[in-house]
């Protein structure tokens, strides 16, 4: 008997469900580089900054270039839920990445004040009183520049306690973002 075996058409949730680790991974990597300060000392990061970034995005692209291979075949094959499911893997990584990015509750600076606001408010309170200003106080800042040194912008990032407008937090070349509060995030590059 020679019969022609047809391929199974069926869902790939368990593509999708990689997809979704995959965003989840590079948006992990990119918060935990803005909120990791350089340090000289700190070799890990150093050379997770320097060899982390470029292995996982390489990796990120060559699965999405084989999934994409597939969704090809898929089709030749006639298989639609297949295609349909390495489509969907394939959009599910820039999709979930961005949402992960976008939304506050994932930003470890959110965490990191929510958890110290009692000692920020006190360290507030003192500054302030020390500097005789109400309008806002510097509570940290942090050196989070990534790449090569001279090749890359310096990427330099200030809590902010503010009781007064925040427009007034922004300097030039710089962007404000509000954390939880009246805590502030001033960003600066150069």
């Amino acid at each position: 008997m020679n019969t022609r075996v047809r391929p199974v058409d069926s869902w790939n949730i368990r593509r999708i469900a990689i997809a979704g680790l995959l965003g989840a991974t590079c948006a992990a990597y990119i918060r935990a580089f803005d909120f990791w300060q350089l340090d000289p000392a700190d070799g890990l990061r150093v050379i997770l900054d320097l060899w982390g970034g470029p292995l996982l995005f390489l990796s990120v692209a060559v699965t999405l270039f084989i999934w994409s291979i597939g969704v090809s075949i898929a089709l030749w094959r006639h298989t639609f839920r297949k295609a349909a499911s390495s489509l969907t893997a394939i959009l599910v990584v820039p999709v979930w990445s961005m949402t992960l990015l976008s939304v506050p509750l994932f930003d470890p600076w959110f965490w990191y004040v929510v958890f110290n606001k009692s000692s920020f408010e006190a360290e507030a309170a003192a500054k302030a009183f020390s500097q005789d200003s109400a309008n806002f106080t510097v509570i940290e800042g942090r050196d989070v520049s990534m790449g090569i040194a001279g090749a890359d912008l310096n990427h330099f990032i200030a809590l902010i306690y503010s009781e007064s407008d925040p427009a007034k937090l922004a300097v030039p070349g710089s962007s404000l973002t509000h954390i939880y509060g009246k805590f502030y995030r001033r960003d600066e590059y150069f």
